[in-house]
């Protein structure tokens, strides 16, 4: 048996650039893994027989199996390698569902890592990559973690080796953003310029204040017009004290960076009707 801890993301920037012809988009962003995780206990069986076992959130215990994405990351992995020993996967979920922050595509990447490690086999990087991105578009970046540029789909990551210094306060008013609406409703009919989201991650460091001016999430707009209290809770942050706020992903969670704990904790007394929690970079 092994014990995975999975942790969610947030994006530091996320410009959507183009519609691709096979109905993707190419995006532009900054991945950072934070320290909430979804704890997983995999461990071998006898037969073939893939068990998941889900504790901490109602939805995912009623969901088909065949739509669990650790369910299916253990079947591509067996499909891939002709592997024919089965896992019993049990998931304690603490990363919301449905809200930005990547959850189920950290729990994917978990497992497939664990598989392998189970069952003591190797896989070529680029099989791995494949499977990976036929789970999500998010779940190359958790087979790395860290803070990544990514583009393309969000698969083509490079590692940025930098130490953000911040505490992050998230909060997540539990409204479901589905990402296939999101992408409509920014409605990406001309190619978008692309901003260099690396140098200003680093100006940041100097000049917190800069990050306001040149880090944009392209899914605010519509999100914020069809969901105000999302636009306002950003608008809290900074009332609060933030240097820095944003949505992840294509929402509903916002983070606001802190320079202390303190700081950040003090804001999150702010946000008592809404799931919240302080947390680092990881």
């Amino acid at each position: 048996m092994i014990h995975i801890s999975a942790p969610a993301k947030i994006n530091l920037g996320l410009e959507v650039i183009r519609r691709r012809d096979d109905g993707y988009h190419d995006i532009n962003t900054l991945f950072a893994a934070i320290d909430i995780c979804d704890e997983i206990r995999i461990q071998l069986r006898d037969d073939r027989e893939i068990i998941c076992t889900v504790d901490g959130d109602e939805g995912l215990q009623n969901e088909p199996i065949e739509n669990n994405l650790c369910v299916r990351a253990v079947r591509e992995a067996r499909k891939y390698l002709g592997e024919e020993r089965g896992l019993t996967i049990d998931l304690r979920k603490h990363i919301p569902t449905g809200a930005g922050l990547g959850g189920g595509s950290s729990d994917a990447a978990a497992v497939l890592k664990g598989a392998l490690s189970l069952w003591d086999k190797d896989i070529d990087p680029n099989a791995l990559l494949q499977i990976a991105l036929s789970l999500g578009s998010d779940v190359p970046f958790f087979l790395h973690r860290g803070v990544a540029h990514g583009s393309s789909r969000g698969e083509i990551l490079q590692p940025v080796e930098i130490e953000l210094p911040y505490y992050c306060l998230v909060v997540n008013p539990g409204i479901h953003i589905p990402t296939p609406w999101a992408y409509r409703e920014v409605n990406r009919t001309k190619e978008r310029e692309e901003s260099d989201l690396v140098a200003h991650i680093w100006e940041g460091l100097h000049d917190p204040l800069s990050m306001r001016r040149h880090l944009v999430n392209d899914f605010e707009p519509p999100v914020f017009a069809a969901y105000p209290e999302i636009g306002e809770i950003k608008e809290r942050l900074y009332h609060h004290g933030a240097l820095f706020a944003l949505m992840s992903g294509s929402g509903s969670t916002l983070f606001g960076l802190f320079e202390t704990r303190e700081r950040a904790e003090k804001a999150q007394e702010g946000f008592e009707e809404y799931w919240s929690k302080v947390v680092r970079f990881v």
